[in-house]
């Protein structure tokens, strides 16, 4: 964790004159939250957040989202697989977007779990005609543009959500590779049926009503 947060500090400090790291703990019971505490000391840019309990990757994610300040707002795990140099290939490119997607490129996980992954993105593309392939990667968004489009997804498809509703409105979305690394500690909690039976209604949901509006 430590790591993850220097790295990203290096990188944002090249980049940009002004920045803030938001880690949000999500209801741990090891040392996760002693850990990030000490990190302090090192990074003065960082921001702190934690759930009493846990409440999951949704709700985490958009309590970053909407506690974020300044102009662009990047989201990145923070088990280390995707390096902080992605950070500054996607910044690179984000002038005149709305949302740069990182691809990750190989992707270093289990084949089941990037099998998934890819049928998911597939149906995706199919039905809303995206122009991105990874959905669930890292993203660069613009603030304004981000909460300009307020998701209403409980479950993983929210973010999913945001791209397909900024697409829709015509704004600038870009997808660039990025380097991915192999787990080296903890386990991917992954999705559970209850998970995917949520993210399944939303998405039935929501593809309903994006046709209707579109059919009008």
């Amino acid at each position: 964790m430590a790591g993850v947060v220097a790295g990203h500090r290096d990188v944002a400090r090249a980049l940009a004159s002004s920045f803030e790291i938001i880690v949000c703990d999500d209801g741990s019971t090891d040392a996760t939250w002693a850990a990030l505490e000490a990190s302090r000391a090192a990074t003065s840019e960082l921001r702190l957040m934690r759930n009493p309990s846990r409440a999951g990757i949704p709700f985490s994610m958009k309590r970053l989202y909407a506690d974020a300040r300044g102009e662009w707002i990047y989201f990145a795990p923070a088990d280390g697989q995707v390096p902080a140099v992605a950070l500054e290939r996607m910044w690179s490119i984000r002038d005149g977007a709305a949302l740069v997607v990182g691809r990750r490129i190989p992707r270093r996980d289990p084949a089941s779990r990037v099998l998934i992954a890819q049928v998911y993105s597939a149906m995706l593309r199919w039905i809303f005609q995206l122009p991105v392939r990874d959905i669930d990667s890292v993203k660069l968004y613009r603030a304004d543009e981000l909460r300009s489009v307020p998701p209403r997804s409980e479950s993983n498809f929210f973010e999913a959500e945001i791209l397909i509703n900024l697409c829709s409105r015509g704004r600038s979305v870009r997808e660039i590779d990025i380097p991915h690394r192999p787990r080296i500690a903890g386990a991917a909690k992954g999705v559970t049926p209850a998970d995917a039976l949520i993210a399944l209604r939303d998405v039935v949901a929501f593809a309903i009503g994006w046709l209707f509006h579109r059919g009008r």
